[in-house]
């Protein structure tokens, strides 16, 4: 499949579930009206803010961009990770695999993409700056502060945080000794007409005030970690807070129509150029993964690891934390970045 069909595909399925939602939503009651009277703000921060032990804030134009640090208590530590998470998810998300990776002796960094957790939410009256030289920009603060041990990165992305990572992979290879792509998935270049649309005002009103409706729904949002674990007793023990609080902020459903139409494309088909070694993990149960999208960033990727964790769907970092972060270890292990 050729780069413009690729595209054209993730734009339908995109646009597909955009206008399912505003459906709904527009059946609601009175609409907008409805959606106010009955919206809730419940934020875990207001930029900036303290919402963890562990927070920090990288300030640039006019993006505030939320990170944390968690240190291993192994001297010296083996390495430093960055971690970046996938769509509308925040720092919380690699809780689990924090973990696994600190118990390895692992110094973990963890950042909130622009419009997602504790970050900037973006509209029209924030000046773009592309989010990878914001999260890039983030580590050079880290490294010049010498904070943290070893000269390069760990680099980690999951689902839209693989497209991100890959991205910065290409621009930036003598930063990383490694990539590590979790079920990653490409952001596309939307056509003219759809960053029109998002950008509407309307349109993120509503997204706004669906975001809180949605976020305030016990059932939505567990129905959502079950879809994207496909684990049933994740999902129900799961602390939804860590994922609605996120979504609940204001101006989340705006930012998420800004990064549609400002996010940068994935260059899947320039990874080729990136000779770093990178594992590539899948989880057998994906459901937002197709075996054509996966063939084509296995085809994409220069020599990468490829392997499936049996018992995972698309967020194995979760669930299966312990399982992919042994995968993870083995596959350092195996090119002598672990000891």
């Amino acid at each position: 499949m050729n780069k413009t069909a690729f595209a054209t595909i993730g734009v339908f399925r995109t646009l597909s579930v955009s206008a399912t939602t505003i459906f709904a939503i527009n059946k609601l009651s009175n609409g907008i009206k409805f959606l106010k009277a009955q919206a809730y703000e419940t934020p875990i921060c207001d930029v900036p803010g303290q919402p963890f032990e562990n927070s920090r804030y990288f300030k640039e134009g006019d993006y505030s961009i939320h990170y944390r640090i968690d240190r291993s208590e192994i001297t010296p530590s083996n390495g430093k990770v960055f971690m970046i998470h996938g769509f509308a998810c925040n720092t919380t998300f690699y809780d689990e695999m924090v973990d696994e990776l600190v118990r390895f002796g692992y110094d973990c960094v963890r950042v909130d993409v622009p419009n997602c957790g504790c970050s900037t939410r973006e509209n029209k009256d924030v000046a773009p700056i592309p989010r990878e030289q914001l999260l890039v920009h983030v580590m050079d603060v880290i490294d010049e502060s010498n904070e943290l041990e070893s000269d390069k990165w760990l680099l980690m992305g999951h689902s839209m945080g693989g497209g991100i990572a890959m991205n910065m992979a290409h621009d930036y290879p003598e930063r990383f000794n490694a990539v590590c792509l979790y079920a990653p998935m490409a952001a596309v270049d939307a056509p003219k007409f759809v960053k029109y649309l998002v950008t509407r005002e309307w349109v993120g009103n509503i997204l706004d005030e669906a975001f809180k409706i949605f976020s305030c729904s016990d059932k939505i949002m567990r129905s959502v970690v079950l879809l994207m674990t496909v684990d049933v007793r994740y999902s129900m023990v799961y602390d939804i807070k860590k994922f609605s609080s996120g979504l609940s902020i204001p101006g989340s459903g705006t930012g998420m129509c800004y990064m549609m139409a400002r996010a940068r494309p994935t260059r899947v088909e320039e990874m080729s150029e990136v000779n770093l070694p990178i594992q590539l993990i899948w989880g057998a149960m994906d459901l937002f993964n197709t075996k054509s999208t996966k063939a084509k960033f296995q085809g994409a990727l220069n020599s990468p690891e490829v392997s499936t964790c049996v018992l995972a769907g698309h967020c194995l970092v979760q669930n299966v934390a312990k399982e992919t972060a042994d995968s993870t270890m083995k596959f350092l292990n195996a090119r002598g970045l672990y000891i």
